[in-house]
């Protein structure tokens, strides 16, 4: 342990050299540094940290940077020291003991604005060692005595909110929520009922925080002891009592609303309303499994019409004119949205629905004042608000929900409010006739256009609306003359509104008023109706008449979205880019390198905006990384469109290599999918790689080994394109191909834990590529990859049943390349007869034509070798024919099921749409006064249908070994049947296999034999149509 004289002069060492790294010499601030990063090596750095921020000596620069790097010291040195890598710095056994002692009553000493690095790094230690750190929650519990200052209380309040924070990352954190709820709740509560009447803002402060600990133990699952009524009447009626509190206090005290937002009282509003949602929105939407559907029951029944009232009241509150911050008014409508859905809430909500949809929910869809500044003030944050993607979490939208409001009362109880909605819009239309010379006529009127666009699915549903064929009518009256409105909202809310009912079919007439319109729009002066008049491109190419009116604007058109997806920042307009090149590739074709070369230049201009940011701050970089991604998407879609043109497809790979190669030498991640989806494209299109091709592997293989590519599914289409069209190079540079094979060893390498086992199977796939490309040249590997498969095929039972496959066929394609090569060593291993059993057990999961094919061409090959080669096998002929049989048996049903899934793919699907209005039928059924459909994630899926965002978490289908349309390999064009009957000619009369046949057997092989000849003479009659033509050509 360091003295006491010792700690001194670590202490003034550091205060010098936190000093210095702010010096204005460049040199100075560098040897600080250094000095930094060598004194964290000594056991004792953190406590002399803590020392300096606790102290009184040090400025307060200087405290927070001591506060800042002791945070960072805990964050990266906290670990266990077999979990590290050889270069990590540990905090020391000393370190750990002080900050242990002392960190909980550093954070009740020093201010607020150092308190929070403690905090994070108490996380952190809590994260890592609460299990050997019994005595904290009791230490913690005591500060929490009312006796108490508050200032030790809310020290103790934070530290256990910190620790409620790191239990949320643990694997089974519920028994120790457990024990947190049982020896902390009943005091927190009794502390929180007490400062509930307060107004000061360190008694909302401390409430804040214990209502936040509440959430939190909550938020993984619903621990048995919070299902209790003993437990939800206390703190329900906390949470209520909380959310109608009055703060017209709070609303005097600070006129400016922004202010106001600010304040601990609205934000303790926030979290009480959230864990009141909380109980409707994640557990009574999990009613179905069995542990939460005894507490939704009481909950839905006994619990949530009273809150459902409180809420109610609110609303009336605003609806009177009392101001409420946009978090509220947001948790106010989404509770309620939530509650349309159940019997005992819609009973309360019912008589409340005209007020809630006239005077609650409309007024906040009317273009407003906040809007019309921000319009003015700054048109790309304006586009950015409204048309941005957030997940639930971060989004504070009270406009979008109340939309949610509106459509989750129309869609659950559709035959109660849907005509209501209906005469109400239309009364708001005919009494803002004058709209287009009257702005508040006009803002009236963009509420009810806003309300009918936030309800266009169910206006259009064919089964259940009685306007759904009125609606072109609708369009013509109401929306194609706010194109002209002289009030850009109103322009741009009319492109919307075209987005939104894109199921219409408009007459010619119509279409030829809609194309002048988007024309006119995306020149117009006021950028947002510039986009959204854009956004509709993608839309009016599906109609006939305008696509073909189209044809000579495209290319302007395509640079106008470009200008504007640069201009506001967005991969909103992305999509419209693709499709015009999809649609266009003739228009576009002549201009392809120009506009290659301004979309590349845009995608520089982010990069670079990107790498000045850096990658710590989500909110800044996501919206960019979208629409790098966009535009990468829409090069590729340009790229496909002159396909054809050899010669523009150079010129585009000379464009683009190079930045993509500077995207993989700066690490850019998210951004590698896309990237390798433009090599692909060029790659597919040219059917050859390019010396900057080459470059680009390079670079790939460089970032693969630096662990930036995440997802190893991102490179194995380049992979397999490189090995497909660049074999010759791979041939005439051996290095090239031992990279791609030290790429499989790694992935395939069970103690490299940066691969996630569902990403093992992608290294069986390179390997694959590999033999069947660079077939007889790739004999030294194989004894590698044969001993890869089998090292996790020695633990079969373990193994996932798609990885399991994959394992066997890269055995399977080492038999097919090198039979003899790899039966020794599977003999060496002994592992012959483990191999074949474990094979031809799972031969049914070989489902696919590729699966059976390869299969038939590895037995083949084994039984083409001398008998005596391998002795284990020669009692097991018989199986390996049985087995062979078996697979041309199934062969015939598995391209028949291969076909008809192309078939399918091609046709048009329209199952999709039925499935749709079965289930709307159902619901109408269902819905009467009684509980309507059940919908956990109803609030993700309204976002996602109505603003365009991707909030489907649960679209993951199991992956499985199925057919896949574009998985090309070399074996398509072999023909298993003709190469089986090649072996049979070569055999000679006295192999085992013709001498032991039984008379169903050699019925069965003449079968394959005449099958064979049938192949094969198909073959030849095709080669002389194709010669045929070609001469005719």
């Amino acid at each position: 342990m360091a003295s006491e004289s010792d700690m001194n002069a670590m202490v003034s060492t550091l205060v010098s050299l936190f000093a210095h790294t702010v010096a204005p010499d460049a040199t100075t601030r560098t040897h600080a540094e250094q000095g930094l990063k060598q004194a964290e090596t000594h056991d004792g750095v953190c406590q002399a940290m803590m020392r300096i921020v606790m102290g009184q000596e040090a400025d307060a620069g200087v405290k927070k940077s001591a506060a800042i790097y002791f945070k960072n010291r805990v964050l990266k040195g906290w670990r266990d020291a077999d979990s590290v890598l050889a270069e990590t710095v540990l905090v020391g056994p000393m370190d750990r003991i002080f900050i242990k002692a002392h960190i909980v009553n550093a954070i009740i000493a020093v201010q607020q604005d150092l308190s929070v690095f403690f905090i994070s790094a108490l996380e952190r230690v809590l994260q890592k060692d609460y299990k050997n750190w019994p005595e904290f929650l009791p230490s913690v519990i005591a500060l929490l005595d009312p006796k108490n200052p508050p200032a030790t209380i809310y020290g103790g309040l934070n530290a256990l909110h910190a620790l409620t924070k790191s239990l949320w990352h643990a694997n089974d954190p519920l028994p120790q929520f457990n024990d947190i709820i049982a020896t902390s709740f009943g005091g927190l509560h009794a502390i929180a009922v007490t400062l509930c009447p307060e107004s000061s803002p360190e008694a909302a402060a401390m409430l804040r925080m214990i209502v936040k600990i509440y959430l939190k133990s909550m938020s993984r699952e619903l621990p048995p002891a919070l299902q209790q009524s003993s437990s939800l009447v206390p703190w329900g009626t906390l949470f209520v009592n909380i959310i109608e509190k009055d703060l017209s206090f709070v609303n005097e005290k600070f006129p400016n609303e922004e202010e106001r937002e600010k304040q601990q009282w609205w934000k303790v509003k926030k979290w009480a309303f959230r864990c009141l949602h909380m109980y409707l929105m994640r557990y009574c939407g999990r009613r179905e499994e069995k542990e939460y559907a005894e507490f939704a029951g009481v909950f839905i029944q006994h619990f949530a019409p009273g809150i459902a009232t409180a809420y109610l009241n609110q609303v009336n509150k605003c609806i009177q004119g009392a101001w409420t911050t946009r978090h509220v008014r947001q948790q106010l409508s989404t509770f309620l949205a939530d509650c349309v859905k159940y019997k005992a809430t819609w009973a309360v909500m019912k008589p409340h629905v005209g007020p809630l949809l006239t005077q609650y929910v409309f007024p906040q869809l009317c273009f407003s004042n906040e809007d019309a500044q921000l319009w003015e003030e700054d048109g790309v944050e304006y586009v950015q608000r409204k048309m941005g993607d957030y997940s639930y979490e971060e989004r504070v939208n009270p406009v979008e929900a109340a939309e949610y409001l509106l459509h989750a009362m129309v869609s659950k109880r559709f035959s109660q409010v849907f005509q209501d909605v209906m005469q109400f819009i239309m009364q708001v239309l005919q009494s803002t006739q004058d709209a287009t010379a009257n702005e508040a006529a006009a803002r009236k009127k963009s509420g009810a256009i806003r309300m009918i666009i936030g309800i266009s699915d169910l206006v259009m549903d064919e089964k259940k609306s009685p306007v759904h064929n009125q609606m072109e009518v609708f369009f013509a009256q109401h929306i194609f003359p706010e194109f002209k409105s002289p009030f850009g909202y109103m322009r741009a809310q009319s492109y919307e509104a075209l987005l939104m009912f894109d199921g219409l079919n408009f007459s010619e007439e119509h279409q030829k008023i809609i194309f002048e319109s988007v024309l006119a729009g995306i020149q117009d002066s006021e950028l947002p109706v510039k986009v959204w008049a854009a956004q509709t491109i993608s839309l009016i190419i599906e109609y006939k008449a305008i696509a073909e009116a189209m044809k000579p604007f495209v290319p302007n058109l395509m640079q106008t979205l470009l200008a504007l997806t640069s201009e506001i920042d967005m991969d909103t307009l992305t999509t419209g880019m693709e499709n015009l090149a999809a649609y266009f590739p003739h228009e576009l074709a002549p201009f392809a390198v120009q506009l290659c070369t301004q979309m590349r230049d845009s995608f520089v201009s982010i990069v670079r905006d990107l790498s000045a940011a850096g990658e710590d701050d989500f909110e800044k970089t996501l919206s960019p990384l979208e629409t790098a991604a966009g535009i990468l998407k829409a090069i590729c879609s340009l790229i496909s469109a002159v396909e054809n043109a050899p010669v523009i497809l150079v010129e585009l790979d000379t464009l683009l290599a190079p930045v993509i190669i500077e995207v993989f030498k700066n690490d850019f991640s998210d951004l590698v999918t896309e990237c390798l989806d433009v090599i692909d494209t060029l790659v597919s299109c040219t059917k050859t790689v390019s010396a900057l091709d080459w470059q680009v592997w390079a670079e790939l293989y460089g970032a693969f080994n630096r662990g930036v590519i995440i997802f190893v599914e991102d490179i194995i289409g380049s992979v397999d394109n490189y090995i497909r069209f660049g074999r010759n190079y791979i041939l005439a540079n051996p290095s090239i191909g031992l990279e791609m094979v030290e790429m499989v060893k790694k992935i395939l390498t069970p103690e490299n834990q940066e691969i996630e086992d569902d990403d093992r199977s992608y290294g069986c796939m390179i390997a694959e590529s590999l033999m069947l490309n660079l077939r007889g040249h790739i004999d030294p590997f194989i004894p590698t990859f044969v001993a890869l498969a089998l090292n996790f095929l020695k633990q079969e039972q373990d193994l996932q049943n798609i990885l399991k496959v994959h394992l066997l066929e890269m055995i399977i394609n080492c038999l097919y390349h090198s039979p003899l090569a790899t039966l020794q060593y599977l003999e060496q291993s002994n592992a012959t007869s483990t191999f074949f059993y474990i094979w031809f057990k799972e031969l049914e999961s070989f489902s696919r034509v590729h699966d059976k094919k390869l299969s038939i061409l590895a037995l083949t090959a084994v039984l083409s070798l001398p008998v005596g080669t391998i002795p284990s096998l020669q009692g097991h002929i018989g199986t390996l024919l049985q087995n062979l049989m078996k697979l041309f048996q199934e062969y015939p049903g598995a391209l028949e099921t291969r076909n008809e899934y192309l078939k399918q793919i091609q046709r048009d699907d329209d199952d999709e749409d039925e499935d749709e209005n079965d289930q709307t039928a159902s619901e109408e059924i269902k819905e009467a006064d009684g509980d309507a459909s059940d919908d956990d994630d109803d609030y993700s899926k309204f976002l996602s249908q109505h603003k365009g965002g991707d909030y489907d978490y649960n679209d993951f289908g199991d992956m499985g070994l199925e057919e896949d349309p574009y998985f090309e390999t070399p074996l398509d064009t072999v023909d298993p049947y003709i190469e089986f009957a090649r072996f049979l000619k070569q055999c000679p009369p006295d192999h085992v296999l013709m001498t032991s046949l039984n008379v169903e057997q050699q019925s069965f092989l003449q079968t394959v034999v005449a099958t064979a000849e049938t192949n094969q003479r198909k073959l030849e009659e095709e080669a002389i149509a194709a010669a045929q033509k070609q001469l005719q050509q």
